[in-house]
């Protein structure tokens, strides 16, 4: 009879010690998978974030662009309106030295 009861205790330790090996087994699986799940959720940001970093840095650029070419059409007004400024101070100025040489 004890020898049966030791023999349970020692199936019920190998059992036991099998099982512990197979949890540890699991833990070391899930962990890995956890790792590996994290890892591509860790790329999957990176490049959302470089695809908006593009996307913000083109619409950088072409709000630039817009800038500088409505920049570039105010010049061009100024410049119109000087060449004509400069167009009747030069009438005033003939008119001047004519009227001046005449009197």
């Amino acid at each position: 009879m004890v020898e049966e009861t030791i023999q349970v205790i020692r199936e019920t330790e190998a059992k036991a010690g099998a099982i512990v090996k197979e949890a540890d087994a699991k833990c070391r699986k899930i962990l890995d998978d956890a790792s590996k799940e994290a890892d591509m959720l860790k790329a999957d940001q990176a490049e959302e974030i470089r695809r908006q970093a593009e996307s913000m840095m083109e619409a950088a650029k072409e709000q630039g662009a817009q800038s500088l070419k409505e920049a570039a059409s105010a010049v061009e007004k100024e410049i119109s309106a000087l060449k004509e400024l400069a167009s009747e101070k030069e009438e005033q100025a003939v008119s001047l030295v004519i009227s001046q040489l005449v009197s």
